[in-house]
């Protein structure tokens, strides 16, 4: 190249340079320009609201406090703040355009810290120092009147000056009672050495399992209290600490569980850490009690305990076992009747689930909603989804479109008849799956959730869902939720709980 080409060369080189440069400095001053303007119509709107003036003077009062309190009935709470406020207290009841509206009561707070500053603002009555203990409410002579008189539906007579004898058969009933009024009415009946292996220390770690400090915190409270209701993320080791309470403790041991994948599922965990205790531990779905109701336990684990109130279940709460556990990662019910989950487990020990996030115990997935127009339309989109290859489960509670999924994807369908679910789960890249994997599946490489078919409204299972996920090893696992426009309009509240977690989704149409 001769001296003349060369400068032509850097010549167009550095009028290229210019050239973008002053395109650059255009598109600066196109974003500044856009931004004065967005400013200036969002004050304006705000200026025009219909309610009023805009008082910039009461934005540090609305920083104080960004949400309103409204009774919704006695010991019960509305609270309500607008949506992009990061504020999560409660369980989230529904959402409009503008505002989040949470539901408080008392016997959440045992489970997720409420600021102190709202809880004085909601100003729940002391609770009176009631316990139940073997049929008998023990009142003290202060408090028998008043208790006679609350409880009068669930109580047959004094006993002397100090207590009053339950209806039988009511002790439950009258425990959910009065976990509806913020009373805790347990007695705690720590564990007895004599039912505790010894030496505890070099048979766990010849087990190989060890706790997290917050697991050894609940295991001390435990040891302390006899029956506990454990309240953790999913994927915060539930189970592992119920693996481990199996290890600790002599004698026979039941475990309840509402599926046979979660039957599958412990039996293995127990073959892998407990293998020389096989013989005294059984693995039983919630539908087993006829089986057991004359047999007698050292410890009973219900797993995803939020079933046990249900009709059918609750006569499992009735079984003899000296101490027992509850496991759930969603403790709330279509039904409303939450405060049994408590009074038939025992004293609730809950973590809030950013703590656990700050501990990176458990992380929370990216959310993704595609509205569509019918499954024509989710099946184009899944196909698409699937062109990347990512460890997928494809959530359908319809067993006639689990199939066609199946046969047009050439993917194993787990469902009810089944056999072996856990061994498809892990060897199939992409497998659909019913409702019978909606709970307490633990896949470590599992990357991507899809929602194509799902139980109307029900916030529990899109929370155990998604739970799937808190599982993963995975930096960034997805979970998608495949909806048709009527179906958001009709069952939207189910993504509740995503938004109460703190979750958030990005919508696409």
């Amino acid at each position: 190249m001769n001296s003349t080409d060369s400068k032509n060369s850097i010549s167009e080189v550095k009028k290229s340079v210019d050239e973008s440069l002053a395109k650059m400095d255009k598109l600066i001053d196109d974003l500044k320009n856009e931004r004065e303007r967005i400013k200036n119509d969002l004050e304006s709107k705000i200026e025009n609201l219909t309610f009023g003036k805009f008082n910039k003077e009461e934005i540090d009062s609305f920083l104080e406090e960004p949400y309103v309190i409204i009774p919704k009935r006695e010991n019960e709470f509305y609270v309500i703040a607008p949506r992009w406020v990061d504020f999560q207290i409660g369980w989230l009841d529904r959402t409009t355009k503008s505002y989040n509206i949470f539901v408080v009561n008392r016997y959440m707070q045992w489970i997720a810290p409420v600021p102190e500053r709202l809880r004085e603002k909601l100003k729940f009555p002391t609770p009176l120092p009631l316990k139940v203990v073997d049929g008998i409410l023990l009142t003290g002579k202060e408090h028998q009147e008043e208790a006679m008189q609350r409880y009068r539906g669930f109580v047959v007579g004094r006993i002397g000056q100090d207590r009053i004898r339950i209806k039988r058969g009511g002790e439950f009933k009258l425990i959910a009672q009065m976990i509806e009024d913020g009373i805790l009415p347990f007695i705690p009946k720590p564990v007895q050495q004599e039912d505790l292996v010894e030496p505890i220390e070099s048979m766990v770690i010849g087990a190989n399992i060890v706790l997290r400090k917050y697991q050894e915190d609940a295991w001390r409270e435990f040891l302390d209290k006899g029956a506990c209701g454990i309240y953790w993320a999913f994927g915060s080791g539930k189970s592992f600490f119920g693996v481990y309470a199996l290890a600790c403790l002599k004698g026979p041991k039941l475990v309840i569980v509402p599926t046979l994948t979660l039957k599958e599922q412990w039996e293995e965990r127990i073959k892998k850490y407990l293998s020389g205790k096989m013989d005294e531990i059984e693995v039983v779905t919630y539908h087993a009690y006829e089986k057991y109701r004359n047999r007698e336990f050292t410890l009973i684990i219900y797993d995803e305990c939020q079933h046990l109130p249900a009709n059918t279940f609750i006569r499992l709460a009735t079984l003899r076992t000296k101490y027992r556990l509850g496991f759930s990662g969603s403790p709330f019910r279509e039904d409303k009747r939450e405060n049994y989950i408590f009074a038939l487990t025992g004293f609730p020990l809950g973590m809030a689930w950013d703590e656990l996030l700050k501990l990176k115990v458990v992380k929370m997935p990216v959310f993704k909603l595609h509205l569509l127009q019918d499954n024509r339309q989710k099946l184009s989109k899944l196909n698409e989804l699937l062109k990347l290859p990512l460890k997928t489960l494809i959530f359908c509670d319809s067993i006639e479109f689990g199939q066609r999924i199946s046969s047009m994807f050439s993917i194993p369908f787990v469902y009810g008849e089944t056999r072996g679910r856990m061994d498809i789960l892990r060897e199939s890249d992409t497998t659909v799956i019913s409702r019978v994997g909606d709970e307490g599946i633990s896949l470590p490489e599992l990357e991507r959730v899809i929602e194509v078919s799902f139980l109307f409204g029900s916030r529990m299972q899109e929370s155990q869902r998604f739970g799937r996920l808190m599982h993963s090893q995975k930096e960034e696992p997805e979970h998608i939720i495949l909806m048709t426009e009527e179906e958001f309009e009709r069952y939207g509240k189910r993504l509740n709980s995503i938004y109460e977690r703190g979750g958030r989704i990005e919508v696409l149409r």
